[in-house]
């Protein structure tokens, strides 16, 4: 499921955040990082779904790499930062857009689904914003 190789990320000031993470967690595996402050965590984390670019090696995700598969890989994995501002310069329209393009939902369907689920939450108004 998912297969870290030699995932080495060192940060323009020069610190080395990861170096040489092998790692293989199966499908159906619970897997959880635990470690110290600046151990790394976040970093393979971040990587591991394609938020952050990194050195060496490489992360595949079903046997597609992250480098170079970046959109088939988000296809299948999610990601809830500590800090929701990844996204903060979209729209809330914009941002369910670019979720509907990463799971090939239609121009039509998705519409009609935001339309849908923003009126019964009464979302309407500030998804424009």
């Amino acid at each position: 499921m998912v297969e870290i190789r030699n995932f080495t990320k060192t940060y323009p000031n020069g610190k080395v955040a990861v170096d040489g993470l092998n790692l293989r967690v199966d499908a159906g595996d619970i897997f959880g990082f635990i470690g110290h402050n600046g151990a790394g965590k976040t970093t393979t984390i971040r990587s591991l779904v394609g938020v952050l670019n990194f050195d060496d090696g490489d992360i595949f995700i079903n046997g597609h790499s992250v480098r170079d598969e970046p959109i088939k890989c988000k296809e299948m994995t999610a990601y809830i930062p500590d800090d929701p501002a990844l996204y903060e310069h979209l729209t809330g329209t914009q941002y369910l857009n670019f979720i509907c393009d990463m799971y090939r939902v239609g121009l039509k369907e998705r519409s009609e689904r935001i339309e849908k689920h923003s009126n019964a939450l009464e979302l309407l108004t500030v998804l424009t914003v």
